[in-house]
């Protein structure tokens, strides 16, 4: 009989909530970061129905599990259920990571973290730059108020229906004091200097899948570095076309794996280096793609 010591009395337990959970690659993650940075923890995942994420989080609070992760469909009303919300988390209106306290959790959103190391691992600077953001969905919030934040010269929201990238806009404008256009995707190609793209819609997403949201690739001629949120398949269209126009191309599975160490240094009160987050992104990266 082997004896297994890995889960022990002093074990910090970690999870992630969500519905579906099952296909989660945040247990992966952070165990494997655990791992590395010599904590005795173990991370698992919790399935939650809308409407019990509130009994869910009184519970493990009873239970002291230290912290989640929060994923679709509950980064919204997991907000309800919090006794403070950083700064950050409340102008995104979304909360992805949670942390014991000894009152209850509090929240932050560490997608918008995880996107901006994308770019700063890439020394990548949004200052005075012109931003795209095509979509105007959840993972809009985080790159609208990343550009506001690090000071973009101006922002461009693109999006089907006009009027939920006008909510975008104003929900974006109480913290930004440059120009922010909305246009529609058949208007794209009238964006004067669209230098900073951040691809935000499921458009490609999918193996075998191959379409992308700009259909004319002369759009990438002045972009200077596009992400794509999408990681399934790791080579989008987009991605391709970008790389073609000699973008810089960073592929969603990076801010993936930087929005989770950037909950593991919330977690654990720690600073992970650039140098040591490459190396555990890329660690994973060629698990994730063996295993594809």
């Amino acid at each position: 009989m082997s004896i297994t010591d890995l889960v022990n009395g002093k074990t910090k337990v970690f999870g992630i909530i969500g519905n579906p959970i099952e296909h989660s690659f945040s247990p992966i993650l952070q165990n494997t970061v655990a791992k590395e940075m010599g904590e005795n923890v173990a991370y698992v995942p919790f399935k939650a129905e809308s409407g019990e994420v509130k009994t869910a989080l009184e519970g493990a609070f009873r239970l002291g599990i230290c912290g989640f992760n929060v994923t679709v469909p509950h980064k919204k009303e997991v907000m309800e259920s919090l006794v403070a919300i950083d700064d950050l988390a409340l102008k995104i209106g979304a909360v992805n990571t949670l942390k014991y306290t000894e009152n209850g959790y509090k929240g932050y959103n560490t997608d918008i973290l995880g996107l901006g190391k994308c770019f700063d691992i890439e020394g990548i600077s949004i200052k005075g730059k012109t931003v795209v953001i095509l979509g105007a969905g959840g993972a809009a919030n985080s790159a609208a108020i990343l550009a506001a934040e690090r000071e973009a010269g101006n922002i461009v929201i693109v999006n089907r229906t006009k009027a939920n990238g006008q909510a975008l806009k104003e929900q974006t404008a109480r913290y930004y004091n440059g120009n922010i256009d909305v246009i529609s995707f058949d208007e794209i190609m009238n964006i004067e200097n669209p230098e900073i793209v951040i691809q935000t819609t499921s458009v490609g997403m999918g193996e075998g899948v191959w379409a992308s949201p700009v259909e004319n690739t002369l759009f990438f001629k002045k972009v200077q570095a596009v992400v794509d949120i999408v990681y399934t398949p790791w080579q989008t269209k987009f991605l391709s076309d970008a790389k073609e126009r000699g973008c810089v191309a960073i592929n969603g599975f990076d801010m993936l794996i930087y929005q989770g160490l950037a909950s593991y240094e919330i977690w654990h009160d720690v600073k992970i280096d650039d140098e040591k987050s490459k190396e555990l992104r890329n660690e994973l990266a060629d698990y994730y793609t063996a295993k594809r």
